[in-house]
């Protein structure tokens, strides 16, 4: 395989976060775009009641989406989803894409196979519509993994430094019950996943901020990492007054 095939074929994940009425507009979209992996499960935004009733919102109640894509199809789905979810008006959701370094031989045989057959149609789309939907690469996705019940605590760290909202994961933690001794904490089952994007340049001051009121060494056990973003749709930061 070259160089060039190589990079049609590199795996990636879209991340599409939107209010849980337009599950049925995504999964057709889904449909209509063959995307063999895909996974929704429910999250809560964290945008303030005031925020909500300004962009006509009736709750914060979100769906998650993941979608394993190769580069030659992310963006032309990235488009539908921001076009037919209109991503670009205030409080109607984001996307965005983020690399990742690797797939199992049965997906890598599929994402081949989808190549062979689609290859110069998709050539031709993105000679068409690239520089319509290119997006500056500027952004970071902070995610943190804290105790629940220290969400809010977290948010209003996280907006003093300019972010403007973030979607909430409910999970458990799983694994080795000796991992609690070796950190000298006493780990809690119940989690929340927190998910922020945030401009590249303020990524730095948003994880002293979180870590600094919800990091291991507070109530909250909080671990913080970020991701590279490469592109994104349907976010609009700006600063608040």
């Amino acid at each position: 395989m070259n160089h060039d095939e190589f990079a049609l074929l590199a795996p990636k994940f879209l991340t599409i976060i939107t209010d849980r009425d337009n599950v049925n507009k995504l999964e057709d979209i889904l449909r209509e775009k063959h995307v063999l992996f895909h996974y929704m499960f429910n999250a809560m935004g964290t945008a303030s009641s005031e925020i909500l009733k300004s962009l006509g919102l009736s709750g914060t109640e979100k769906t998650v989406c993941i979608c394993l894509e190769p580069n030659s199809k992310v963006l032309s789905l990235m488009t539908s989803v921001s076009d037919r979810l209109s991503l670009a008006s205030s409080g109607n959701g984001i996307t965005f894409v983020v690399p990742i370094s690797g797939t199992s031989a049965v997906v890598s045989s599929m994402f081949r196979e989808e190549l062979e057959h689609s290859k110069e149609r998709w050539e031709k789309w993105m000679d068409t519509n690239l520089e319509e939907i290119k997006k500056e690469a500027g952004y970071a996705a902070v995610v943190s993994i804290i105790n629940q019940g220290f969400s809010e605590i977290l948010m209003d760290a996280a907006r003093s430094v300019g972010a403007r909202g973030g979607t909430i994961i409910h999970a458990r933690r799983s694994g080795i019950e000796d991992a609690a001794k070796f950190f000298g904490v006493t780990l809690q089952a119940e989690k929340e996943i927190v998910a922020i994007l945030i401009p590249r340049e303020k990524k730095k001051e948003l994880m002293q901020a979180i870590t600094k009121k919800c990091g291991l060494n507070t109530e909250a056990h909080g671990i913080v990492i970020s991701l590279p973003v490469e592109s994104c749709s349907g976010i609009n930061f700006q600063p608040e007054e």
